[in-house]
């Protein structure tokens, strides 16, 4: 079950700030296991100083899509201020983990930034042309290192629009039983 915590909540109690400014577009809020967070800083803080990065994997909700899997993708393809995912790659390891559990699916990508800098226009520009040609929504996480630790900053694309998210911090799926999808033919 999701704890019910907000981004701005989460960032204040671990010591980061939310963000400056009065004026706030709305925003998309988006459920994210805590797991799935542990994972991409551990990565992250292993990777520096290089980026690294990989796919966020998970289930849409009635209410809130939910990042449940976090998978780091290595590739040689990455520097300082570069990540790219091999081409390929997504939907091998999507189709394994629905193998595991076909509940799961894509639900758009991540990467760290080993400075303290938000999502460059590539990021963004790369996760709205992802939206338009599947047609789903379409998520970015950005892990950015804020002196010696990463901050997370989510955004949505939905067609064309990129939204921040706010994050709901929330525990693992719970278990899958195959008895629930089995068919009777």
């Amino acid at each position: 079950m999701p704890h019910h915590l907000t981004r701005e909540a989460a960032s204040r109690s671990r010591g980061q700030t939310a963000g400056s400014g009065s004026a706030r577009v709305p925003s998309t809020r988006v459920h994210v296991s805590e797991s799935a967070l542990d994972r991409i800083r551990a990565a992250a803080i292993l990777s520096h100083p290089l980026e690294t990065g990989g796919i966020l994997v998970g289930v849409h909700t009635s209410q809130h899509p939910w990042v449940t899997h976090a998978v780091e993708v290595r590739t040689v393809e990455r520097g300082h201020t570069a990540y790219r995912l091999p081409a390929g790659v997504t939907r091998r390891t999507v189709r394994q983990l629905r193998d595991l559990d076909p509940r799961v699916g894509y639900l758009g990508d991540w990467h760290s930034h080993p400075m303290d800098v938000p999502a460059s226009a590539t990021d963004r520009l790369t996760t709205v042309t992802t939206a338009v040609r599947t047609m789903q929504p379409t998520m970015l996480l950005i892990a950015r290192r804020v002196e010696d630790k990463y901050a997370i900053n989510l955004h949505m694309a939905r067609g064309v629009k990129l939204r921040k998210c706010d994050i709901i911090l929330a525990g693992d799926l719970p278990t899958h039983s195959t008895e629930s999808y089995h068919t009777h033919g």
